[in-house]
């Protein structure tokens, strides 16, 4: 463990990093040094984590040309792994988070993904874990909601993840805007008892 007086010395300093140091550099610091992913163990060893990363990021890396991931940490960082060149997008509202994006990063809340990319530029979003966490309350997820359909090509593929109890179903929202996809294996929700995390496939309306 660092002295605490190290700590805060890394910490005040972290904005310079950010601009001086390559993305490897930082991870490193952040990752070995300060051992940032120790205080998420329990959202790695997670059932919906384990889906997510050994079945749907796998599976969504076959059958998609130009994924959009929303929200970066250091627990999502090595997604891009499992992506080709120019296939994985990620966008973050935080600074400090592009450290952990992809290649292709954006520096915005979701909700201006329209001022970063065309409309219809992705044919499949992964919205995991944003509802409940800064999108909270139902007028901003509206807008989030009508941000992603400008996104998503038509018939394109929407994942959200969210938690039972942090709000309402966000399925009313959603439901002018996306239908429930049809396509195997992903045609209903998935929930992981005894966590609250629930997964729901979509694809884009059109129009």
């Amino acid at each position: 463990m660092l002295p605490t007086s190290l700590k805060s010395v890394l910490f005040r300093f972290s904005p310079l990093a950010r601009k001086l140091l390559p993305k490897w550099a930082q991870r490193f610091l952040l990752l070995k040094v300060l051992q940032t992913n120790r205080r998420y163990a329990k959202i790695h060893d997670a059932a919906s984590r384990r889906c997510l990363e050994r079945e749907l990021l796998p599976w969504l890396a076959q059958h998609y040309s130009k994924i959009l991931f929303v929200g970066t940490s250091s627990y999502t960082y090595h997604y891009e792994d499992q992506f080709r060149r120019g296939q994985y997008t990620t966008i973050d509202v935080q600074p400090r988070n592009a450290v952990w994006g992809g290649a292709d990063h954006i520096l915005a809340p979701i909700e201006e993904i329209g001022r970063h990319r065309p409309a219809a530029a992705f044919d499949c979003i992964v919205l995991n874990g944003v509802f409940g966490f800064g999108v909270d309350d139902e007028g901003h997820m509206r807008r989030v909601i009508e941000a992603l359909h400008t996104a998503l090509r038509p018939q394109g593929f929407l994942v959200v993840g969210w938690n039972i109890g942090l709000h309402a179903d966000p399925a009313p929202l959603l439901a002018p805007y996306f239908e429930a996809n049809t396509r195997e294996p992903w045609v209903q929700r998935l929930t992981f008892p005894p966590e609250t995390h629930v997964y729901d496939f979509l694809v884009r309306r059109a129009g």
